[in-house]
């Protein structure tokens, strides 16, 4: 696969250059283009020379401008500037290989050679750069191979490759370079870590505010427990509900089994077809622990006072990708929320409840990215080793208040206000290594190694406001039907602070938008008898994220938001067992809901690494529970 088009430099013999640049790079992965203004006959002796180096390192030769000598020294093709012969002109001569130089998106979408270079990226000496923003205009008009040249090194090449360039062109900085392979074997692996190490869609998931309800009857009644929150998971709902529980309230829930399945089907690119699915188990988790205390005098409601602590694990995420050919990567993404509260409430009046918890917002979010690359005779070959990983973790302390309202035995209703949450801690680390090992290089540079860790990374996770409106309706020692209504305000912020290499190494988006979402939920629970009870809710997750903006070709304009777009709708079905001082209640959830995602133009990064397109997804969480709340 052609990554590198090293170009020969105005003046001086290059063949020395060519041949100690080709001997350290992997078979087949360069191509070379001899552009010197030389008499004919001097011209084509250079092309001879250079033309056997390439040979006998597969390396594909091309002539600039010239034809006739591409023709005659047996070079692979011709260069053709931006004003010269026609692609199809070069063809009939019977040329195999033709490149054109470009110098805007419309001469790319224009072009008929096999691939073009684009130029200048960067500054060079008497041309001023066009940027690689223009790169990436140019990457999306057209279907052919891209090759950036002007200015490129191994300092700035992965910007290149993630805005859409197949490769990177250069003169001075192989050719012209004082130790051409030492040149050569540098800026072949900062291309090599851009495209691996940018191959999977690594990134947390910031679109949605809760994919499953949490809570032992919560959990049942599918999440509509604000105007209800009699046990410790109403400090997560509605701390004004706690005081209608017994004196002594204890509730455990854990999940037995259950696994979240992500599907984007299969892609079909140059070299087969890759499907991007993962399959997560999930292990005790979501969860639930908390605790209740009632102080005063006990009667039919509950007492006038309680305080209590509660652990929750309102959400957790996680995604993967795995390829195998041309190179193996493995992705893999792990993303959690921990939730710490601790409140208290009480009774205003004979019909109302006030009540007021803080919680401790805990995130956790983890990436690797391991890559192996084999190139070069399978005797003696090239292989590289690429492992990137990062951590970032945040917390945040949020106020919750709420009221609950006994309108009448049958009838009750309960709100509770999030507030904005407030930044209390940060932190993360970031560690990207790769190593090269070329057998076929002279001795000494055999081995190449280069190592980035940071542990100064500071991260952010903004909890915007909620307001949670239900109302219960309720037959004594029969039945129990509640609905809820939750609006989330939206939200902007910077997910975190890293050098912005290494932030496109790790293809993580680093500014959420989030837009205002309201989600349902509704459920409902019937005693059969003293010993046994079924409930059954329903609940939403709708994502925030906003729409993609989409360039004419169909992928996503820089600085588009990349957050998947896919809003959950779910279902929770229990069986209660009814005990003197306890509740076991065991049951299922499952959540399904289909949208788009933004998943890179190629999963493994080799055939197309730049930039991202909509694709369409679909999620499904299914888990297995059991809760016991414990009454004194």
């Amino acid at each position: 696969m052609l990554r590198l088009y090293l170009i020969t430099p105005p003046e001086g013999d290059p063949t020395d250059a060519v041949r100690a640049a080709l001997e350290v790079l992997p078979r087949g992965s360069a191509g070379v283009q001899l552009r010197q203004q030389l008499p004919a006959r001097e011209l084509l002796e250079r092309a001879r020379a250079i033309r056997e180096i390439c040979t006998n390192f597969a390396a594909p030769f091309l002539v600039n401008d010239r034809a006739d000598v591409a023709l005659a020294a047996g070079a692979d093709g011709v260069h053709l500037p931006a004003r010269g012969l026609k692609p199809k002109d070069a063809r009939a001569l019977g040329l195999q290989a033709v490149g054109e130089s470009v110098h805007s998106a419309e001469e790319a979408a224009r072009s008929e050679a096999d691939f073009v270079v684009f130029a200048p990226v960067f500054d060079t000496p008497g041309k001023t750069a066009q940027g690689v923003e223009k790169l990436a205009e140019a990457c999306r008009a057209t279907r052919l191979p891209v090759f950036a040249l002007g200015g490129v090194d191994a300092s700035n090449a992965a910007r290149c490759i993630d805005a859409g360039a197949r490769g990177v062109a250069c003169i001075r900085s192989v050719l012209g370079a004082k130790d051409p392979a030492a040149a050569a074997i540098a800026l072949w692996k900062a291309i090599v870590l851009a495209v691996v190490l940018g191959a999977g869609a690594a990134r947390a998931d910031d679109s949605r505010y809760q994919d499953f309800p949490v809570g032992s009857r919560a959990t049942a009644l599918g999440g509509a427990f604000v105007a209800l929150s009699d046990d410790p998971s109403g400090l997560y709902y509605n701390p004004a509900g706690i005081c209608d529980a017994r004196k002594l309230n204890v509730n455990v829930s854990a999940s037995l089994y259950g696994f979240e399945r992500q599907s984007r089907g299969a892609i079909t690119i140059d070299r087969g077809t890759f499907s991007i699915a993962g399959l997560n188990e999930l292990n005790v988790i979501p969860g639930e622990a908390g605790l209740l205390k009632g102080v005063g005098a006990l009667d039919d409601r509950g007492t006038p006072f309680a305080y209590g602590f509660d652990v929750t694990v309102p959400q957790f995420r996680s995604y993967g990708v795995d390829a195998t050919d041309p190179f193996i990567v493995h992705d893999r993404v792990i993303d959690r929320t921990f939730t710490v509260a601790a409140g208290g409430g009480m009774r205003f009046n004979d019909k109302l409840n006030v009540g007021f918890a803080v919680h401790y917002v805990l995130r956790l979010y983890e990436t690797s990215e391991d890559a192996l690359s084999k190139t070069g005779p399978s005797s003696e070959p090239t292989v590289g080793a690429y492992h990137a990983s990062a951590s970032f973790e945040n917390g945040n302390v949020v106020g919750v208040v709420g009221a609950k309202y006994h309108y009448s035995e049958e009838w009750v209703f309960g709100t509770s206000l999030g507030l904005p949450g407030v930044p209390l801690h940060s932190g993360g680390s970031v560690s990207v290594q790769d190593v090269i090992s070329d057998p076929t290089a002279p001795a000494g540079s055999r081995s190449q190694a280069n190592l980035y860790n940071t542990t100064d990374v500071n991260s952010r996770t903004f909890v915007p406001a909620l307001l949670r409106v239900g109302a219960a309706h309720i037959k004594p020692h029969r039945w129990t039907i509640s609905g809820q209504i939750t609006g989330h305000l939206g939200t902007s912020y910077d997910r975190f602070s890293v050098d912005p290499s290494i932030e496109q190494r790790l293809r993580v988006q680093d500014h959420v938008e989030r837009e205002a979402v309201i989600d349902v939920n509704f459920g409902g629970e019937y005693l059969l008898n003293p010993e046994y009870s079924l409930a059954a809710g329903f609940f939403t997750s709708r994502s925030g994220a906003p729409e993609f903006r989409l360039a004419p070709d169909g992928t996503l304009l820089p600085g588009s938001s990349r957050e998947p777009r896919v809003s959950l709708y779910g279902a929770t079905a229990t069986l209660g067992l009814i005990g003197q001082h306890s509740i076991s209640r065991l049951g299922m959830s499952v959540a399904y809901g289909t949208g788009d995602d933004a998943v890179p133009n190629d999963p493994t990064g080799i055939i197309d690494p730049g930039g991202f397109r909509p694709a369409e997804v679909k999620q499904l969480f299914l888990y297995f529970f059991l809760a016991s709340t414990f009454r004194y």
